[in-house]
């Protein structure tokens, strides 16, 4: 009876060490490529650890943690290795089965050993069969999807439909007076942190609008200013006509103190058109005994910047609620009364559209005059009836085609503005 017992003791401490929870934190994740050498390849990597031997091996374990979780510059299109965990898997390679000596071929220390408190850190130069890696990982953590897929339907050309995500454009915060140029030549810290936050949205399979070249473009076009009483606007038409969606503005905070270094990342994400909110996060990362800004971002944006991303993609996923103003040019002789070429009244035309194009009808007539008349809100939709993306934009020039159709007279140079999520529409 005691030999069962017992037997059940080790089974359970067994299964206990195979799904044993694996942290970030236990790692330090400072991690570079130095080269190829055919099948093998050298890496190094930092480690801590409260013995000296200790700081080696986890200087091992926080490479292949990196290899597998977060991704390593230059293997793997930056992206981590691990595409849908395998915890059974995985935690074998940190675990007392240590699976990662399978691939290491050779290490060595790099420098000495530093104090860091109770605690020893070390810098590892590790030699490892990347390509079996790779192959092994990625052969173990396939994604359920891989076995069972469903089709989605058909969208245009024939192919199918695919959730439309949001292009991105990330912007350093600034003050009133400053301008991004400035800033991204004065301050390493956010021009940093806009470069990691811009890589690791890329990293996610998102879209993203290079600001410096954005800025490189205007300013060849004669476009942007300086003077620090044009900034704003110039930053504001530099967005709009950028062609995102969405401006993800990062500030930073620095923590240096003689325990170590952490940072916080502070994530504002905007509507371009409107400037209404969609997303916000921020969040200190743990003290690293480190004061590199792009390794500290690094850390921070791998944290936040999975459900910052949700909170966008939710909202570009709604549909746009704009407002629509419709006016009669003050030179006019027509009123919204006046009929249209098949004898609805203008007004009544521009309802009736609404009604089969706005997101289910969706819209509502606050008032309306013989000279005027304003929607409080119309609900746009994010696709057309094709499959295709809506804008405001879009939406307006549809609406501006309808009524010219039916004989409605538009300026052609000022018939139809767009400030934000608001349409004007101006009548001859």
């Amino acid at each position: 009876m005691k030999r069962i017992i017992s037997s059940a003791i080790l089974c359970v401490f067994s299964l206990a060490s195979l799904f044993a929870q694996v942290n970030a934190e236990d790692f330090l994740q400072i991690v570079s490529m130095e080269s190829e050498q055919g099948t093998q390849t050298v890496f190094t990597s930092a480690g801590m650890g409260i013995s000296k031997e200790e700081a080696e091996v986890n200087a091992v374990k926080s490479l292949f943690y990196t290899l597998m979780f977060q991704g390593v510059d230059g293997v793997n299109g930056n992206k981590p290795l691990v595409v849908a965990d395998n915890k059974v898997y995985t935690n074998s390679f940190f675990n007392r089965q240590a699976r990662y000596n399978v691939y290491v071929v050779g290490s060595e220390r790099v420098g000495k050993f530093e104090k860091v408190g109770d605690s020893f850190q070390v810098t590892m130069k590790i030699t490892i069969r990347l390509r079996q890696l790779v192959s092994d990982v990625q052969k173990n953590t396939k994604p359920a999807d891989k076995v069972t897929t469903v089709t989605p339907p058909e969208g245009p050309g024939g192919t199918a439909n695919i959730a439309a995500k949001p292009t991105i454009i990330v912007v350093p915060y600034k003050k009133d007076g400053e301008s991004y140029k400035a800033i991204l030549e004065n301050d390493f810290d956010k021009r940093i942190a806009v470069s990691e936050v811009k890589k690791e949205f890329e990293n996610l399979g998102i879209k993203t609008i290079d600001l410096q070249g954005r800025l490189d473009a205007t300013n060849r076009g004669m476009q942007y200013d300086d003077n620090i009483g044009t900034a704003e606007s110039n930053d504001k038409q530099m967005l709009l006509s950028s062609g995102a969606d969405v401006y993800v503005i990062v500030d930073l905070k620095k923590d240096v103190s003689a325990e170590g270094s952490r940072v916080a990342l502070i994530m504002e994400a905007r509507e371009t058109a409107s400037g209404t909110m969609w997303a916000s996060e921020n969040g200190w990362t743990k003290r690293y005994p480190t004061s590199a800004t792009d390794q500290l971002c690094a850390f921070a944006v791998k944290d936040n910047l999975p459900p910052f991303l949700a909170q966008i993609e939710k909202n570009y996923a709604n549909p746009i609620n704009a407002v629509l103003r419709v006016a009669v040019d003050g030179t006019s002789a027509i009123t919204l009364f006046d009929e249209c070429d098949n004898g609805e009244r203008i007004i009544d035309a521009i309802q009736d559209w609404l009604d089969r194009n706005a997101h289910q009808g969706d819209y509502h007539l606050q008032g309306e005059m013989a000279e005027s008349a304003i929607f409080d809100y119309v609900i746009i939709p994010r696709q057309d009836k094709n499959g295709y993306k809506m804008t405001t934009s879009k939406f307006a020039r549809e609406l501006r085609k309808h009524l010219i159709s039916l004989g409605v007279q538009l300026d052609g140079a000022t018939g139809v503005r767009i400030e934000g999520n608001t349409i004007m529409l101006t009548i001859m």
